[in-house]
Order: C-alpha cells, then structure tokens, then sequence
C-alpha cells in the first residue's frame, strides 16, 4: 500500500512526533543511518526523497525503481463484532550492514513509517508528501530520522536543515542516496481505494448519562482534594527588577536599514530621531490607516517611509524584497490599544492584522538579518506600550494582544542563534522621548541571554522570571470554592490532556461539564471497524473496505477513517468516566472560533445544566514549521483556535456568573519553541489576557497554566531521548492531571501564571564562527547600587573584587546564552574603584575570546576606563571558562562539629572589632570552627540582600555577597596571625560549580599556601553545611597586607 511518492503529511498522516519515532526506530535497526540531520529531514516529504537523502549520507547507490504494479486485493468480508483479535505488529525493521544505496534506503525508509505510523508498507508511495499526504510534522520527523540513523551508521553527515526542506518521500531518499554517494530512484503508482459503512447502536453501558437527571442540593462550601504530583515541578510567574543594560558597540555598514514599523504617535519620531543621531539608515514602514492612523506631524528628515498597501504575504514580501539595501535591524511599534471595559474583542481584528503582519516580516527578514550576522550583531525587536510590566499589572482597559509577540521573539531566539532578539514593553505614561532612549539602550544590550524586559513609570526595568516553588504534597488536602453546582464549559475537553484534567475534575468535585470538540459524536461506526481494536489492524481493515469499494487506499484517508473510529470511541468513553464519577455531563460538537453557533449549542446545554461557572480552554492546533516555511493559513489556523476561541467561549457566559477561569497555556510560548512562532503568540496571548481578567475581575480565580510537554502517548522513546539530552522533564500523565487539580486550590487563587512541568530547552550561542573581541560599556554609580554603602573603607565606598571579577565573568556569560560559568583564571586587579568623587562613571569591558566550541569557550575580559592620558586606566583582568554542561560538583568530608571547640561560637563580634570591616549586606560568618597556622574553618549563612540593593550585581550565574564572605576568611587569619588589615588581590584559578544560595549554610575552608610580611596565599572551598557539596573553590587566592591600612 506504501510507495516511496507518498508525502508523509498529505497522504500518510504522519505528523512531527510520529516523524520522529519512524527515524529513531530506522536509525535503531540499521546503524549505517548515523550522523542524519532532524532539522533536514523535518523538511523532506515524500518517502521516496527520505530515502534518497538517507541513502546520500550512507554513501550507498541509488538504485532505479521498477514501476510498481498496483496490488489486487480480494475484497475482505466484514463479520459482525468478534472478540478482540490479538494485536498486529509490523515486522521488525531489519538493520543493512555497510553503505546504503538507493534501494536499501527507500526499504529501510518504508518500514520504519509503516512501522511508526501503522500504515502497511505497500500503502505508502514515494511521491507522498510528508505533511501534505502522510501528516508527519516536524517532531515526528525527527523520530523516524532518528530511528533511520540508528539503522544505518553510513548515513552520516545528514543535514537537518536541508532535511526540514524536502517534502516527499523520494526527495529524502534521493538527498540520502546522493549524501552516500548513491543514484536515484524512477517511481511508480499504488493501488486503488473505498468505505462500507454499518449502523453500530451503542450499548446502554456506553451511553453517557441523562444530563437532566435532578442533582441533590449541596451547601457552597470548599471541596477537601488530596495533593499528588510529586513529579510535575512548579513555578510561579513573577516580575523582577533588574539592571540597566550594558551597551554592545555594533558597527553597522554603510547601506544597511534599520527598519521600524510605524505605530503613529511621536515615539516613533523620537526613534527615529535617536537612530539618525547615531548615524543610522532609517526606513519606517507605515500601515494602511484602518489599522494604524499615520501621525500627525509626519517623520523627521533623513528618514525613508514605506507604504504597505496591505499586510498580505504577498505585499510585505514585495516590500522587503524592493528595498534599497538589506535590513540589519527590525523594530516592531505595536500601538498601545485601549477597549471598553466588556468589549475586549473590540480590537481583535485590527490587532490580529498587525500580529500576523510582523510573524509574515519576521519571515521575510530571516535571510538578511541572519546573513548580516556573520558580520555583525543584527536585531529583531518588539516593542509594546502595555503596562510596562510585560502585561501582567495591566491597568484593566489596555489591549494586552500584542504582548503575544514576545511569544514570537522567544522562538526567533532560538531559530536564529546568531540574530539578537527581544521584546520589551514600555509604559505608556513614559514620555516619548525617554522611551525611545529605553528602546536604544535594549536595541545594544550586550545582554544576550534575556528575552523580553520592560520599563516602568516607576523608572525601573523588569523582566519575567518563572520561580520555582513548593507545590501541595502527596497526601496533602487542599480546598477549593468548586462545588456540585459548578459547571464548567471546556473547550478541547473531550480528548487528550485536556480529558485527562476533566476526568480527574469530575472524580475530585463531581461537578457538571459542557465539552466542546470538533468531532463528531455519532451512534454509528462502519462494520470494518466493529470488534478490532488494534490500531495497525484496524489500519490495514480500512484500507481493505477502501479497495473493495473501488478507492484508492491513500494513507491520509485512512488515517482520516481510522482517527474518526478513534476518536469516537475515546470520547465515548471519557463521557463514560465522567458520568462513573457522579458528576453530569453534556458534549457538543462545534466550531470554537464560530460565537454564535457555539453559543447557540451552549445554550441547550445550560438549560440543563444551569449556568456557566467556569471555564477550561483547552483547544489548540500545532502547525510546527521553521519561521521561512510558515504561511498566513498556518498563522490561521493556530492562532484562531487559541484567542479567537477564548473570546467565543465569553459570548456564551454570563461573566457576572463566573468563578473561576483556567487557561491552558504552553511552556512554548513563555520559553519560545523551535517551529511554534504562531502557536507562542497565541499562548503568549492567553498568559497575558488571564492577568488582565483578573485585574478585571479580582474575586474570580483565574489561572493560565503553561503546561510542559507531557509523557503521553504521543511523545515516543525517540522524542523522550531528545528530551532527555536537553534535559527536560516530562509530566507524567497521572500525576498533571492532579497538578491541575491543586492548582484550583484556594491558596493559588491569586497567581494568575504558573509553569507546570520542565521547561524547553533553551536557545544556544552560535561558536562556528571566528574569534571576535566584543566591547561593551557600563556606567557604573553609587547611585545605583545601594549595596556599596555596606562597603566602606575610610569613608568611602569600594567596589569589591568579588564583584569586579563577578562583573568580568557574567559580562562574558551573558554573550554566550546555553553556555555556564565553570569558572576563571589569573584574576588580578590592577587599580580598584572607590568611590571618592574622583573616579571615573564610564567603564569599558573588553571580551576577547580565545577559543571557543560547541562544548567549551574561554575569553580575557579587561574593564578599563578613560582617564584621560594617552592610555585607558586598567582596572580588572581575568580569564573566564565557560562551558556548555555544568561540571560535577565534588564533595568535601563535613567537619565532625562535636570534636571542634567554635573559637567564636558567635562571630558576629568580628564585624565590630575591626577584623572586618563589612556592613549588613556583607555579613555572613556566623561561626569560627577552627582558626590555626594552617588556615581556618567557618559556618557560614545570609538570609539574603533585597533585590533592590543588589543594584548592577544582581545574583546570577554568581552571587557576589556570598562570595565575598569566603573571602573574607583571608581577611580574618591575617587579623589573628599577622594583626593587620588586609585586602584581597588576586586569585589565580577558580572553579565554580552552583551558585551560593541564600538562606542556606555553607562552610568555608581556609587552607593557606604561604605567607610573609606583604601577604598570604591560600586555598578557599565554599560547600554545604548539610551535604558536602562543592558550590565554589579558589586556588591561590592572595591578599596584601599593610599595618597602614585602617578601616576607618
């Protein structure tokens, strides 16, 4: 039924998750197909191109293709309903040993889709198109090609870019075959196709049951839940304060465009302003005026306006394509939109327009904004004027749909490794001028390692941060304002997870439920089906009725008939459960995006039911392709179920009525995901419309649940292996359900934004470039970190070296996103920085790499500043590692505490005696355990430094209060050894393993190397109290000693 012209997608069904199964199970049995490329492979379409890019990489001959002869079928008789056959397994994938020709890939190819799709190989073709025909996405090709590599080892080398362009099947055989050397194959045609249908009445143990059975009364009081998901971890999703940027130098070429869109109001013109004055090349591109009203005092001189006709794909991708040099740098204006309050679809149309318009320019910026890249820096920026708090302190009127776009922003990150890109939103109450500085400043943020920011009124910048925290404990009761009398409208709640979550709600509150779902809910099942329960069985009876009645079997159609009979049943039975767990229940078939129709159906379920309460928004629709791949029915299709169904879904309640309001979100649209720009927008779009209902509507529980990827049946060993090499946790899908559960908990009434389940993995730096030297400057004042005034020496404040080699190691980590500290070399200072009205504000950070790779970089950082003279003051010089996986931390034996007599039981005496110097900020040392020649032991804790004192050095990668206490153990041995003041001065090496936390003790041990009049040399191990666990270790860190030196 195969034929090597099949398209996976179009004719045999075979999505990206199924893709990825067939090529780990093809790379399993036959090892030649090592070294296939995903990301080429997801591109292929028909079986027969797979099998010619397979058979390329493994250095084999293509070998011609006989036609095939279309295969005669004697018509099956179908039997009435039988006990369940046993189930059906495809042959195993055998393994061909050396090179791959052509034939060899194209069997091999076959087998592995028969065998993850269930499609019987004589019914796949090598013209099917992998999407089109097979319905194979991007996840499932990267399974089948994994299962094809492990294999065929010969099949080295593949690409998976190029893979992600090929769509039918013989392109990849033919683009495998010409990798391994190999020739080409000639196709042929497959067998015809039909469908007998049989009248099935479902079994009164099937039937849901009457919804407008007669409930008991029950008192409105929480519902006692028991708590059980130890294995799914949760974050809450939180604002927080941090730094101004540091400022990249980029130099642009003469001739490249720094395009803006124009939003209409003078912060556009302020922008444009700020640009030219930096010597810019400004194009600004102007909407139709029914979507943004031109400004009325028009752009400055200098600048080149565009006029876009429409925001079709057609006009936006002429538009780019006539411009007069390639851009190097987009800036999005998205105008700041206001509704009345009840009428927040007012403005979807218009904002949909201007959302799908940048996802269509993102596509057509993709060639000259990464070619650019291999140059210099180049950026794709968003900019919003919602709240300036990412949309989450929404003031209640604000249209908060362009805050989805930092969805798309997020994904681009990690498409476009080399592209600098970011959203930030900025107060609407900024003027426009100090907001065209704030996007300059993010524009050249040498920062490359955050994805969206924003500025308040209050004159600070924040990001958001998914923080992790306790969640309820298994066994542990929680209460809930769900009664029997809520009833719940729930949009993809018949199938799949969103079922999951429904099933483990009607057995927890026994509550009533309206599911929507597209399928169709039908009494009758065809007579090929009845009785078979096997999948690839059932499969292969479908086919057989197809050929019977004269069709042609096409996999897409049969995926179509078998998914249909599936579907039913699943939802039959999930109807079945929740009428078994004393709750009600009605399904309705329907269009969610379709208001009226919905609500049309809604409401006969109400008038059984009683009034909507709640509401689950479960549906969604995947269209997963690279940003260039992507089309406006994609951008449709996905985005429509998302946000256009939610806004459906409130036309058919009363809201006065509602009490509660989940939202199930996807950890795709707060971390970005590869080939999910359309699906990150429109989640992005629900994470930001549920802080808006709750500002709204404060009494109402309202929770957006950015649910990790779950270990359902869709995520197959191949893609768990992925998963795993990125390190991302899977919720098991018998505990989200109870994840959701607690998370209806009356303690998590108010978090409106809550991370369940491992997060994606995130974007990487590109290392396959040369060496560069990156600049960046800092202006650094006691202003702004409030901390310095616990770091005070005769009167003025000291930046510490802790934090000047904090600032060299974390100005390094921030270019390098996916990479760690690992730790830092020949730290020295050459003239510290004190604060006593004659030093310099402006610093200079020079990085320049050594060598770097996939798995390793080191770079010299030098901070310096302009003093005037011929040449720039140096300040601070270090070697910085950096390395792609985090090191494994040793352990240290702990002290054996009874056996020690604490030479100051109470240390905190030595802040006061003129040991140390150090303020509250600073002081850590709780005890001194032990203090001789050979150096000492110290318990060590810090309950922690407000983030709005931590100013420029905010806790990362390093946390520089915490370091500096290990340091200050020097300090202390040459107070009792050598009666003297002492200040660190250089450390030779460093290794760093995890960041010292707060609120949690630590030892540290001094060692000492030597020592002598001038100074000392020792060795420093900071590590856990309670485990032993190596947090950092600095080799021969040396102080210098003076009796001249005082405090104060």
């Amino acid at each position: 039924m195969l034929e090597l012209t099949m398209d996976m997608e179009a004719d045999l069904g075979i999505d990206s998750i199924k893709r990825v199964e067939i090529f780990g199970a093809m790379t399993a049995a036959n090892p030649s197909v090592e070294g296939v490329n995903p990301q080429e492979l997801a591109e292929l379409r028909t079986l027969q191109q797979i099998v010619d890019y397979i058979s390329e990489k493994a250095g084999g001959t293509a070998a011609p293709v006989a036609p095939v002869t279309p295969a005669v079928i004697e018509p099956v008789a179908v039997a009435e309903p039988t006990p369940t056959p046993a189930p059906v397994s495809t042959p195993p994938v055998t393994a061909p040993q050396g090179s791959a020709d052509n034939g060899s890939i194209e069997k091999l190819l076959l087998e592995v889709i028969a065998e993850k799709t269930g499609y019987p190989s004589e019914m796949l073709e090598l013209t099917m198109d992998m999407e089109a025909d097979l319905g194979i996405d991007s996840i499932k090709r990267v399974e089948i090609f994994g299962a094809m590599t492990a294999a065929n080892p010969s099949v080295e080398g593949v690409n998976p870019q190029e893979l992600a362009e090929l769509r039918t099947l013989q392109q990849i055989v033919d683009y495998i075959s010409d990798k391994a050397g190999g020739t080409k194959a000639v196709v042929g045609n497959s067998p015809e196709v039909g469908l007998k249908k049989k009248e099935l009445t479902l079994s009164e143990k099937s039937k849901p049951a009457e919804s407008n059975q007669v409930i008991p009364e029950y008192e409105e009081v929480t519902v006692p839940v028991t708590g059980n998901y130890p294995n799914v971890p949760r974050s809450a999703v939180v604002l927080k304060n941090i730094p101004e940027p540091d400022r990249l130098e980029v130099i642009l070429e003469p001739g490249e465009i720094t395009l803006i869109t124009n939003d209409g109001t003078a912060a556009t013109v302020e922008l444009c302003l700020e640009l030219l004055s930096k010597g810019h090349n400004v194009t600004v591109l102007s909407y139709p005026a029914d979507l943004v009203k031109p400004g009325k005092n028009g752009l400055p001189s200098g600048v080149t306006e565009v006029h876009l006709k429409d925001t079709s794909d057609s006009t936006i991708s002429a538009t780019i394509s006539g411009m007069k040099g390639a851009v190097s740098q987009f800036i999005h204006m998205h105008p700041h939109l206001r509704f009345p309050l009840g009428k927040l679809g007012m403005q979807y149309d218009r904002e949909k327009s201007l959302i799908k318009s940048v996802y269509i320019l993102a596509k057509y910026l993709k060639e000259p904004l990464n070619g650019l890249a291999e140059k210099h820096r180049t950026a794709f920026m968003i900019v919003t004027r919602m709240d300036g708090a990412l949309g989450v302190e929404n003031p209640g009127n604000v249209s908060v749909f362009g805050g989805g776009l930092f969805g798309l922003t997020k994904c681009l990150n990690l498409e476009w490794s080399k592209v600098f890109c970011r959203g930030t939103d900025i107060a609407p109450g900024i003027n426009a001028k100090a907001a065209a500085q704030n996007i300059y400043a993010e524009l050249f943020d040498a920062d490359q390692c955050v994805t969206d920011t924003s500025y308040g009124t209050d004159g600070k910048r924040y990001t958001l941060l998914a923080k992790p925290t306790v969640g309820i404990k298994k066994g542990q009761k929680i209460k809930s304002s769900i009664t029997r009398k809520s009833v719940f409208l729930v949009t993809g709640g018949a199938r799949g997870v969103t079922a999951d979550c429904v099933k483990q709600m009607a057995s927890s509150f026994k509550c009533s439920f309206i599911l929507v779902g597209r399928s169709e809910l039908q009494t009758t099942e065809p007579d090929w089906s009845v009785g078979v329960v096997d999948e690839i069985e059932m499969k292969r009876k479908a086919m057989e009725s197809l050929i019977s009645a004269g069709e042609k079997p096409l996999p897409k159609a049969v995926q179509g008939m078998v998914g249909n009979v599936l579907a039913k049943r699943e939802i039959e039975a999930n109807l079945q459960f929740i009428v078994d767990q004393g709750a009600r229940v009605e399904y309705v078939a329907a269009d969610v995006t379709d208001a009226k129709v919905l609500k049309v159906a809604v409401d006969k379920c109400t008038a059984k039911l009683g009034g909507i309460t709640g509401i689950v928004h479960g549906a969604g629709r995947l269209a997963d392709k690279l940003i260039e791949n992507k089309t406006e029915a994609d951008f449709d299709a996905v985005f429509d179920v998302k946000v256009q169904g939610l806004l459906a879904v409130t036309q058919c309640i009363n809201i006065e009525d509602i009490k509660h309001v989940v939202l199930f979100s996807s950890v795709a649209g707060f971390y970005g995901n590869v080939g999910q720009t359309d699906y990150a927008i429109a989640n992005e779009i629900l994470n930001r419309l549920a802080h808006l209902f709750k500002k709204n509507h404060p009494d109402v529980h309202v929770v957006s649940i950015n649910w990790g990827a779950w270990d359902s049946g869709m995520v197959s060993p191949e893609l768990k292996k992925i998963f795993d090499e990125h390190n991302v946790s899977l919720v098991p899908t018998d505990e989200g359900p109870h994840a959701m559960i607690d998370q209806l908990s009356n303690v998590y009434a108010n978090q409106q934004q809550v991370v369940l389940g491992g997060t994606l993995p995130m974007a990487k730096a590109a290392t396959n470039d040369p060496l560069k030297t990156y600049i960046m400057h800092r202006t650094l004042l006691e202003s702004s970190n409030p901390f310095l005034k616990h770091h005070v020496i005769q009167g003025n404040a000291v930046l510490p070296i802790i934090n000047a080699s904090t600032w060299m190691a974390q100005s390094a980590a921030d270019l390098y996103p996916g990479f760690h500290l690992t730790g830092a070399e020949q730290v020295a200072l050459f003239k510290g920085i004190v604060f006593d009205g004659n030093q310099q504000d402006n610093y200079q950070i020079k990085v320049k790499e050594l060598q770097k790779s996939d798995e390793i970089i080191q770079v010299e950082v030098t901070i310096s500043s302009d003093s005037g003279a011929t040449l720039p003051t140096n300040h601070y010089r270090s070697l910085i590692n950096l390395a792609s996986a985090r090191p494994t931390a040793p352990s240290m034996p702990l002290p054996d505490l009874h056996s020690l007599k604490a030479v100051n039981p109470d240390a905190s005496i030595i802040y006061k005696d003129g040991t140390l110097f150090h303020g509250a900020d600073f002081r850590g040392v709780k005890q001194i355990l032990k203090l001789d020649e050979g150096g000492t032991l110290l318990l060590c804790e810090h309950e922690g430094v407000d983030p709005n004192r931590q100013g420029q050095f905010p806790v990362k990668e390093l946390n520089v209060f915490l370091t500096d206490v290990m340091y200050q153990s020097l300090l202390i041995w040459i107070r009792r050894y050598h009666d003297c003041a002492s200040l660190p001065l250089s450390t030779e090496m460093v290794d760093i393993y995890k960041v010292l936390p707060f609120g949690r003790p630590f030892y540290v041990l001094l060692e000492v190397i030597s020592s002598d009049e001038f100074g000392m040399e020792a060795d420093i191990t900071a590590f856990d109290a309670e485990t032993g666990s190596v947090y950092m270790k600095s080799y021969n860190a040396r102080v210098t000693m003076s009796k001249e030196l005082q405090w104060a």
